[in-house]
């Protein structure tokens, strides 16, 4: 196994469903009477608002966020809305969103919100396992709800762009992110990741089976199973690991 110069979460998707590579772009408002105070409950969520040029009021396990995803970083001044999984209602109250959108599918039910702001949840990660083509329309949504349409577009045309020259003669890859130093989550088929690769022309080595979010957990015995591969890392990694 080859373990190649380790790949930051932007560099492997290469603005994938639009979370990272048009931040900053589109920050101009398109339309008037459109939510203003949005509350996202997903990080991919909270990403996309960020490149479509919208200022989260607040994102779940915001502090979480800034070590894992990191890029792009949330505005000064985001407040924490809670677990991604169960929010903080009563923060929630208190910020007075004006509109909250959330993953279908997972976390709180959409009825225990509705209380306090409309709810929008979008899916990504479904049954269908078809991630970056509904992250596509996720984008779409958002740039319709937040008055951001040509903003959205761009991003789009960014990610064609970005998606559109093949990676040739690779071998076979293995993209994995650290849990900790001695686990790895393992992305095939139904992750993002694995769509981005495959739209690349790159091959992905895992065949075993995926949950949800199209990752398997191991140890890092695992990874010497796959000597013939080539060992994507999405960072942050354990520095001490890589070399």
């Amino acid at each position: 196994m080859t373990a190649g110069r380790p790949l930051s979460r932007r560099q492997l998707v290469a603005g994938a469903s639009a979370l990272t590579m048009m931040t900053g772009r589109g920050a101009h408002a398109e339309a008037p009477g459109r939510p203003e105070r949005i509350v996202a409950l997903d990080w991919a969520l909270a990403e996309t608002l960020v490149a479509l040029g919208v200022a989260p009021l607040a994102v779940a396990e915001a502090p979480l966020y800034a070590k894992r995803v990191v890029v792009p970083a949330l505005p000064s001044g985001t407040a924490d809305a809670g677990l991604r999984s169960w929010p903080n209602l009563e923060a929630l109250r208190a910020l007075r969103p004006d509109l909250v959108v959330a993953l279908a599918g997972y976390g709180i039910a959409p009825a225990r919100l509705e209380a306090i702001a409309p709810v929008r949840a979008l899916p990504i990660y479904t049954a269908a396992r078809r991630p970056l083509a509904l992250a596509r329309e996720a984008v779409t949504a958002l740039a319709g709800l937040c008055g951001r349409e040509a903003a959205g577009r761009r991003l789009l045309a960014g990610l064609d762009a970005a998606l559109a020259p093949p990676i040739p003669g690779q071998r076979p890859v293995l993209i994995v992110k650290f849990a900790d130093e001695r686990v790895v989550d393992i992305y095939g088929r139904g992750s993002l990741f694995d769509d981005v690769a495959r739209a690349r022309g790159l091959e992905n080595a895992w065949r075993g089976p995926t949950n949800i979010w199209g990752f398997a957990s191991a140890g890092l015995e695992e990874l010497a199973r796959h000597p013939e591969t080539r060992l994507l890392v999405i960072e942050p990694a354990p520095a001490r690991l890589l070399h």
